[in-house]
């Protein structure tokens, strides 16, 4: 008889139990006919991802729910599984690639490049799945799932062409977060609003027509000039106008007259009324460079004002940002074209100015505004989405939350989803050879001779040139409550028990990606599952419990570059998982944040 230790050893006795409970398959999500059921999809980290003190409070609760769920005598069903994180892992890949081979990914082509990136995914990848066994957590890990997955893969590229069939689907040149670096589009969620020292620079745009103006005690004064202010001045050459509000009493007058452009081309650009502007900021007048800024592009579509890029994709300034920057770095241009202005007599000050600029979270640049041609998603089935959550039929844990997903519903816009990534599912459409991309109507994606949209590709694949873009990551994971029990095979439901375990019951998440994650859940379920079903039949979960996020002692979210966060690995093998999780869950009042 083995001699019974002195002391509670917890990770003794929790690995001990672990390993019985897997072996015993206590955690196997099975259903008798007639038993009631219980299911949660796990959010899937990124395949790259290491454990953090988020990821434990989430899968704690997860955990929570279902482990009570079998002490219910409830078919309970957790299931794992990792996102493959496009962006994430090729930044990753590239990363070691320079650092190991002093190569990068076009060095090696796509095909080397994908096979690479596979192999570190076999080598490194799942780490995250490996480190929430050692937390406790009792999925079912039979059924664990990767969004690369060829099954799911399918799922993904099958999905696609329901929407583009169902003519949901374009391709247009519309106003992107652009990463400079990785050259691709970015979504809101990969960018990072940092704080960010710069200058506000005062101009002077010489009116072609002298006019008046009142002063403030009502006098008829000369007017010149209008003064803007810009942190942009290397854009200038891309200005096509200068914008006022209608009702300023400043600037009425001026409505339809011209200025000239102080850099580049030397020529005449209108001034126009627009309610975008801001009378009370700077002088109450706006540089209006479409190519370069979201608003901007907005007042240059209701004005149909021409766009002038003056930029490359990799952020240096091309030919049409004026012989003296074509060539420069975008940063290197902005201080050489205030040097210009001085010189010209067009800038008046230059003041430190600090404003929130968007960079790009894998690159650590920040980020441009850039017109580009994508793919667009229309969502579907909007209206039933407000629906299931506006008649309960989706209950929000804290029921606050239901008010942000509604209201972000009704102002909601059209999804790019499509990536200038090698890593991720690649769209399954082709052209034919000799079409030019950039001019494709609506009409066109729908002519059969220009366009081929299929799983297989076309039978004569010789004469077509498969797109290059790939998915955004969203776009696959947004159909994971249902794919991950083999949506779209008859013989893989089946087998997943897709009739018993879907609807899911319950999804545990963080409120911030509400918009990125939740709400496209919903619509995807509605739209793709259980086909003719009524609604609480698609819907891919009944109950969102909306976690809070674990910051340090000062209130700051836990990170790895801020280095404020305690590995829970550690704090595993010094407290026992039991220990660590009963700590942060007695902390954690529903859907508030956790100070650690």
């Amino acid at each position: 008889m083995s001699e019974i230790s002195k002391s509670y050893e917890a990770r003794d006795v929790e690995t001990k139990w672990y390993a019985a409970w897997q072996e015993a398959k206590c955690f196997a999500g099975k259903a008798a006919p007639g038993q009631e059921t219980y299911t949660i999809v796990i959010p899937p980290p990124n395949v790259t991802g290491i454990l953090h003190m988020g990821h434990v409070l989430n899968n704690t609760l997860q955990d929570a729910l279902i482990r009570r769920a079998r002490l219910e005598g409830k078919a309970a069903c957790w299931i794992p599984g990792t996102d493959h994180a496009g962006i994430a892992t090729q930044t990753m890949v590239e990363k070691h690639l320079k650092k190991t081979e002093g190569k990068g990914r076009r060095d090696l082509g796509r095909e080397e490049f994908l096979k690479r990136v596979w192999t570190w995914r076999d080598e490194k990848g799942d780490h995250i799945l490996k480190q929430l066994r050692e937390l406790g957590c009792s999925c079912d890990w039979d059924r664990t799932h990767f969004t690369m997955d060829p099954g799911y893969s399918k799922a993904v590229l099958t999905s696609f062409i329901k929407l583009f069939d169902g003519g949901h689907i374009y391709r247009g040149k519309r106003m992107v977060n652009w990463c400079p670096v990785s050259l691709t589009a970015l979504s809101d969620e990969e960018v990072e609003m940092r704080p960010t020292k710069g200058h506000i620079f005062r101009l002077r745009y010489e009116l072609v027509e002298p006019s008046t103006t009142t002063d403030a005690e009502g006098n008829t004064i000369p007017l010149t000039h209008l003064i803007l202010e810009t942190t942009r001045p290397e854009t200038i050459a891309a200005d096509v106008a200068v914008a006022v509000h209608p009702t300023d009493p400043r600037y009425t007058h001026l409505v339809g007259k011209k200025v000239w452009r102080p850099l580049g081309e030397r020529i005449q650009i209108p001034i126009i009324a627009d309610e975008a502007v801001d009378p009370a900021f700077a002088a109450g007048a706006l540089k209006v460079t479409p190519a370069h800024d979201k608003v901007d592009f907005e007042i240059g579509q209701r004005h149909r004002l021409p766009v002038i890029d003056s930029m490359n994709p990799d952020g240096t300034m091309n030919e049409l940002a004026g012989p003296e920057l074509a060539g420069m770095e975008r940063f290197a241009a902005r201080k050489k074209a205030a040097e210009i202005l001085v010189e010209r007599g067009n800038l008046i000050e230059a003041k430190p100015y600090e404003n929130n600029v968007g960079h790009s979270q894998r690159a650590g640049v920040p980020i441009e505004p850039r017109l580009t041609q994508q793919w667009w998603l229309r969502y579907p089935r909007v209206e039933e989405a407000k629906a299931v959550v506006r008649d309960g039929l989706i209950q929000m844990h804290p029921e606050r939350w239901s008010k942000v997903y509604l209201n972000w519903l009704e102002n909601i816009q059209d999804w790019c989803i499509s990536r200038q990534l090698w890593w991720g599912h690649r769209i399954p459409v082709w052209y034919a050879k000799g079409i030019d991309r950039e001019t494709l109507t609506e009409a066109d994606l729908r002519d059969p001779t220009k366009i081929h949209v299929s799983l297989e590709g076309p039978a004569d694949v010789e004469n077509w040139i498969q797109e290059d873009d790939v998915l955004d990551t969203w776009a696959s994971s947004w159909l994971w409550p249902f794919a991950t029990l083999g949506w779209n095979d008859a013989e893989e439901q089946a087998k997943a028990g897709f009739s018993r375990f879907y609807p899911t019951t319950t999804l545990a998440t963080g409120a911030d990606i509400i918009f990125f994650w939740v709400a496209r859940m919903i619509m995807a379920g509605i739209e793709f599952a259980k086909p003719g079903a009524p609604v609480e039949e698609r819907i891919p979960f009944k109950h969102v419990y909306f976690n809070g996020i674990v910051r340090d002692k000062q209130g700051r979210k836990m990170s790895k570059t801020l280095g404020n966060s305690p590995d829970p690995l550690d704090l595993i093998q010094k407290y026992g998982a039991d220990g660590l999780r009963f700590g942060l869950l007695q902390m954690a009042p529903l859907g508030q944040d956790v100070k650690f």
